[in-house]
């Protein structure tokens, strides 16, 4: 078994398409055939069906999936710390960040672990709330900001404050906001994020659920939502924060009834909680979540 037959395993799972991986691979389609053979043959079992509509999964494949991510996820944290030490650096620690970096307050919190522990070398990647256990389970970051409550026992979970969401509304789609109702705001035309948006999906809780808003663009970037929301192509969900400069400026109005709030929290995995890089980020970040928001609570908002 090799390395490059996981990840082949793990990247045909992903497309479920032999094509599409083979062109992500850099393969043609029979030598990504070949190596999905030799790996059945070497573990003994099916680990796809290949029917009309593409490469699916078995009983077998998806129990073994989670386990050859697991070995990719441990062979590139084992790179990235060979990498550092080359580098003359200390250990790595990848965080996930769910939103835009000035919102999570990167910056700060990049100056904060450089100050208190210059050991440890921080790695930023993009990821969503909705994929945050499995890239934790698999490796991909070590810790993940995310929306909403984690639930599995697997994984630790700490709140870092409570976010405002609102629906907003361009100004040029109505003139008249506050007499609106829900079946009036869902007629309009909405820019939707995918991907189990945790915005989308409470709002979804709350209104009436056989009443869907009529979608014209999705999308799975908050700044994508901004630019289109500010030129008035459809309502959405928006934090408090980047829908308030929008009202200022006369671009969009908040549809009262849609405000929410969700908590912004942050996870890693529970055989992880002893190491000192994962200790030594969770505190960082901690430390400048309350201390700036202390201090934004004592501030008057810039809006008002």
């Amino acid at each position: 078994m090799e390395l490059y037959q996981l990840q082949s395993f793990a990247v045909i799972a992903q497309t479920k398409n032999l094509t599409r991986a083979a062109e992500t691979l850099n393969l043609s389609q029979s030598a990504l055939s070949s190596q999905l053979k030799a790996l059945e043959e070497d573990l003994g079992v099916t680990l796809f069906k290949r029917g009309a509509r593409g490469m699916r999964l078995t009983l077998q494949g998806e129990q073994l999936l989670d386990e050859a991510n697991r070995v990719l996820g441990s062979v590139r944290q084992l790179r990235e710390q060979a990498h550092a030490l080359h580098q003359g650096g200390g250990e790595l620690v990848t965080l996930g960040l769910n939103a835009s970096p000035s919102f999570l307050r990167i910056a700060s919190i990049s100056r904060r672990l450089n100050q208190l522990h210059g050991e440890v070398r921080p790695v930023f990647q993009t990821s969503q709330t909705v994929n945050t256990a499995r890239m934790l389970r698999e490796g991909q970051i070590d810790v993940g900001f995310h929306y909403g409550r984690m639930r599995q026992r697997d994984i630790v979970h700490q709140v870092l404050a409570e976010v405002r969401v609102c629906v907003v509304i361009p100004s040029r789609l109505t003139d008249d906001v506050d007499s609106m109702d829900w079946s009036q705001v869902a007629a309009l035309p909405w820019i939707w994020v995918g991907n189990d948006c945790p915005f989308y999906t409470l709002l979804m809780e709350r209104i009436e659920r056989q009443l869907l808003p009529r979608q014209v663009v999705t999308t799975v970037d908050e700044q994508i939502v901004r630019e289109l929301v500010a030129d008035g192509q459809g309502v959405a969900m928006m934090r408090e924060d980047e829908a308030m400069p929008l009202v200022q400026r006369g671009r969009v109005k908040i549809w009262e009834p849609g405000w929410l709030t969700l908590p912004l929290g942050l996870a890693w995995l529970s055989k992880n909680a002893g190491q000192d890089r994962i200790r030594s980020m969770v505190s960082v970040i901690q430390e400048v979540w309350q201390s700036e928001q202390s201090v934004e609570d004592n501030e008057t908002p810039y809006w008002l």
